[in-house]
């Protein structure tokens, strides 16, 4: 089946009308096309730029760049004016609307120097030259009534590649915030904006007025809808309502992973279309996708100090606690990066569209994360990694909590725990249900996970399992006067963790995040006490069950960001140590770490960030991975 394609019809019109297709007297604008992997930039303009083609306008002239790492200044502009000599040669010029016969000498004078020069880029005389050269190139095009476009793809490399801002600076004197005004149109498209990528401006110059963003963010409704009717000519026909969902669910409005999943399922051969195996067994690049994703919004500002991540405000946004005064502020920061969107009251959201409980901002407009999915992800997977974070906090909080239940009601009840769990709360058993959490299920397969009630409690609910099981749970609580004082807390902590998955509902004070702090370290001092027991009874227990508790325990651990001591590296290539506040071991493979360039010898006597990744019953240690 060929590409299907769906027009961004927004931002297609504006690039068309102001760059592709310029009114008659017009010059045409510059902007940077932003968004995050897969979001459908290149997609955009290269059928903008096929449309052009056709329509065969005469005396305007496309060229796609693509900037490469170790390309140099002179590289990059000496490749693209051969370009143009290819492309606008001596006929062409000649044929221009306005004539100008001494322009096309000089223009054919500038094609034959930089021909001559191919490889001499570094020689200092040709820089001289070339600076003159390039300086009125551009000028004699627009004189001879000739209309250019210029793209250039992978501009978050621009950062890297040109360390001395001279590539900013010709770019912004192209623009007509820095020349006269040129018949020529530069679209910059990257994921970040180009505020964070070109900050090697002359003091008093702004790039970004130069290059406008555009954000392209992910499909409205609209084209959700229109991608669905697609598969009516695919061997699976129609999906149903169910099926629709789960896709939702996991690629919410992302159009690459839409297309990606719409292949998985072309792929079936007219099987049953079945989601979550998909996910299970081919779903990596759902994953591969939302890791990029976050690697993206840790590196993007909300602010001009940077010391506010994207991923940070994200966090506080759609998971919670919610603690920046300036949140709102920041969130449209958010969608002007195109890392959220917003669709206006009357329509459904991207929760509603997967089946979900309808969530929505008191507003006119509600943001939304680009898939319930992601919201998990970024919760499951990266929330701990945000150190410094409240939200960090209140993560490892909760964990904890939901790892002293399991282990507490999984050693009391044995294997009906979680028929015990469900007779406590008898509720929520549809968000148990859902995709959104079969999907992490799905993932949690791979990564020996136990998946439970106990995922989509809220602490509220934690309290009433604790008091139900006063007798085997106070422990761990050793530290509260009364089941009333842990219920304060308990529920204090339910009101900052917002029970809205992606909902914050009120913005704690400098008070609020005090106690919130406190709170949390206060629960987790109590654990630590319990430790110094479960120890005690471990050892008691030992010829009865394996070293380093229960099987239960184990499972619960994988995924858990900890700090490895007490590290060496073993003459295999081992990474090994024990995991602080333990008496656990945990290791790094061989291959794995000069996967990463950082052979054992290297790390080995420093306490290392890990994640934990497997537990190996043989060897009674965790396999684990650098954070």
């Amino acid at each position: 089946m060929g590409e299907l394609y769906i027009e961004r019809k927004e931002v297609s019109q504006i690039l068309r009308k102001k760059v592709f297709f310029v009114e008659e007297g017009d010059y045409g604008k510059c902007y940077s096309l932003i968004g995050p992997n897969g979001i459908g930039k290149t997609t955009l303009i290269r059928h903008l730029s096929d449309e052009l083609e056709r329509a065969a306008k005469p005396h305007t002239y496309y060229f796609n760049t693509v900037l490469e790492a170790g390309t140099s200044f002179w590289q990059f502009w000496t490749v693209l004016i051969l370009k143009f000599s290819d492309t606008i040669g001596e006929e062409e010029l000649r044929d221009a609307p306005v004539p100008n016969d001494r322009l096309v000498e000089k223009i054919l004078k500038s094609y034959q120097f930089f021909e001559e020069n191919i490889g001499h880029q570094d020689d200092v005389v040709f820089k001289m030259n070339a600076t003159r050269e390039l300086s009125s190139l551009f000028e004699y095009y627009t004189k001879l009534g000739i209309r250019m476009i210029l793209t250039i793809d992978e501009f978050d490399r621009a950062q890297a590649i040109f360390k001395d801002g001279q590539f900013f600076q010709r770019l912004f004197g192209l623009t007509p915030k820095g020349a006269n005004r040129l018949n020529l149109s530069i679209i910059t498209i990257s994921r970040r904006s180009v505020s964070t990528i070109a900050h090697h401006m002359q003091e008093g110059s702004n790039f970004q007025d130069a290059f406008p963003a555009l954000a392209l963010k992910g499909f409205s409704n609209e084209e959700l809808e229109e991608y669905f009717n697609f598969y009516r000519d695919m061997p699976c026909g129609l999906l149903e309502e169910k099926e629709r969902q789960q896709i939702l669910c996991l690629c919410g409005r992302s159009p690459g992973l839409l297309m990606q999943m719409r292949d998985e399922i072309e792929n079936l051969d007219g099987s049953p279309v079945d989601i979550g195996w998909i996910f299970r067994e081919r779903g990596a690049f759902i994953k591969t996708a939302y890791e990029r994703m976050c690697t993206l919004m840790r590196t993007e500002y909300v602010n001009q100090s940077k010391t506010r991540s994207s991923m940070g405000i994200f966090i506080e946004k759609f998971i919670g606690p919610a603690y920046s005064e300036k949140l709102n502020e920041w969130v449209e920061k958010l969608y002007d990066y195109g890392f959220v969107t917003r669709v206006e009251k009357s329509e459904k959201n991207v929760f509603e569209l997967a089946g979900l409980t309808d969530y929505r901002d008191k507003g006119e407009l509600v943001y939304e994360p680009i898939s319930p999915y992601f919201v998990d992800f970024v919760k499951d997977f990266a929330v701990l990694d945000e150190l410094d974070s409240l939200a960090a906090m209140l993560e490892q909080t909760e964990r904890s909590i939901r790892d002293v239940l399991m282990r507490a009601l999984s050693k009391e009840y044995s294997e009906e725990w979680e028929t015990v769990l469900g007779q406590d709360v008898q509720r929520k058993d549809d968000y148990l249900e859902n995709l959104r959490r079969i999907a992490t299920e799905n993932e949690a397969d791979q990564r020996n996970i136990i998946i439970s009630k106990l995922n989509v409690l809220a602490f509220n609910d934690y309290f009433q399992i604790i008091r139900k099981h006063w007798d085997i749970m106070k422990k761990y609580f050793s530290l509260y006067s009364s089941l009333d004082e842990l219920k304060q807390d308990m529920y204090s902590l339910n009101n900052c963790r917002n029970t809205s998955a992606h909902l914050n509902l009120e913005i704690l004070n400098e008070s609020g995040r005090h106690d919130l702090r406190k709170i949390c370290e206060f629960i987790l001092e109590n654990f630590k006490c319990a430790g110094g027991q479960r120890t005690a009874e471990a050892s008691a227990e030992k010829s009865s069950q394996p070293a380093g508790g229960t099987g239960a325990w184990h499972e619960s651990m994988i995924g858990q960001t900890v700090t490895l001591t007490q590290t060496e590296a073993t003459t295999t290539g081992v990474l090994r140590g024990v995991i602080a506040g333990t008496s656990h071991g945990a290791s790094l493979s061989k291959k794995y770490l000069l996967g990463r360039g950082t052979p054992a010898r290297m790390l080995a006597g420093k306490d290392q960030r890990i994640r934990l990744t497997r537990w190996d019953e043989n060897a009674q240690k965790f396999n684990a991975e650098l954070v």
